[in-house]
């Protein structure tokens, strides 16, 4: 006869609720979902998703043998999603990050309505997406209001359309890159978060093909901002050789509260740098046109007067070799 009971070996089953919900909210969400087969007691519970705070669903991290990487894998990680939320009907009131990274497709809108559900009627704070590959519409809905939703990062191939966004929690917003939103929809969003505080910003294209022009980074204007990163990265020529530099014509930045600023990108024909009179801490990465290098005779793309009387005031300021480059040639040093 065994020296200790079943019930003893199943230490698991004895756990409080609380308990349960920290471990499966430390772990992927992936793993959570199949310890069902650790636990009698969790074999039972219909609703374990019910249990954590925090939900995380990456693609990448997800391997299907004999596989792959593609539009196969990308299915049936939507189909192991939706199963997953299917599960979990409603939204856990006890949620407060959500996670989701994924190539994107048709299946994936069913995914946004859930999200909806948890933003509308439980404690969301936290929200991250990413779609890598395929373009997704995003519902209008998703971003249009929350009174919990404190940290919100889009990222890459969303097509976004924003009409009454009001954001009255939202501190942290990451727009990285995100290929579907234009400059009014940007100018919407940030004007419907009233208490933002910090602002990360890029507009990076690998693909000098798929010349679009900077959006996010091209326009800052908030009373409440108070950390500021921007990196706008565009190709220095396509192809065809097609000079970019058309889409660079003038950069503005206008926040009374703003402390810190971080700012790389290729040099704009011109800057507006206004109202930064709390601005402490600066970093810029002023990138040179490659024509510069190629041809020596001809001026340096871009005028920084405006930027460098913008930050005068600051306490602390870092260079890279090209910034320093540009700020010689203007006579600011």
């Amino acid at each position: 006869m065994s020296c200790c009971s079943r019930r003893d070996r199943d230490r698991i089953s004895d756990l409080p609720d609380e308990i349960l919900g920290k471990i499966l909210s430390l772990v992927p969400t992936k793993v959570a979902v199949s310890t069902s087969v650790l636990s009698k007691r969790w074999r039972k519970n219909s609703n374990l998703l019910a249990l954590v705070d925090t939900l995380s669903f990456d693609e990448s991290m997800v391997v299907y043998p004999n596989e792959q990487v593609g539009s196969v894998s990308s299915h049936r990680f939507l189909d192991f999603l939706d199963k997953t939320l299917r599960n979990c009907p409603c939204p856990s009131k006890m949620l407060k990050k959500f996670s989701l990274s994924h190539r994107g497709g048709s299946k994936s809108l069913a995914v946004y309505g859930w999200i909806w559900s948890a933003m509308e009627g439980g404690l969301l704070e936290e929200l991250h997406l990413e779609c890598t590959s395929f373009e997704v519409n995003l519902e209008r809905k998703l971003l249009t209001s929350s009174n919990t939703l404190v940290k919100l990062t889009l990222s890459r191939e969303y097509c976004l359309e924003v009409e009454r966004v009001f954001l009255p929690a939202l501190k942290s917003l990451s727009l990285l890159t995100v290929g579907g939103l234009d400059f009014d929809n940007y100018r919407r969003l940030i004007r419907g978060c009233p208490v933002l505080e910090e602002l990360f910003v890029t507009d990076i294209r690998a693909d000098a093909a798929d010349p679009y022009p900077p959006c996010c980074t091209t326009s800052v204007e908030s009373a409440s901002i108070k950390r500021l990163l921007i990196s706008v990265d565009m190709p220095c020529d396509s192809p065809h050789n097609h000079s970019f530099q058309e889409f660079h014509d003038e950069s503005c930045v206008q926040a009374p509260s703003l402390v810190y600023l971080d700012y790389s990108g290729h040099v704009f024909m011109d800057y507006r740098f206004l109202d930064l009179d709390s601005l402490l801490h600066v970093r810029l990465n002023l990138k040179l046109w490659n024509n510069h290098h190629n041809r020596p005779n001809k001026p340096i793309y871009g005028d920084v007067t405006n930027l460098a009387v913008g930050i005068s005031n600051i306490t602390t300021l870092h260079l890279s070799p090209d910034s320093l480059e540009k700020l010689k040639d203007m006579d600011m040093f």
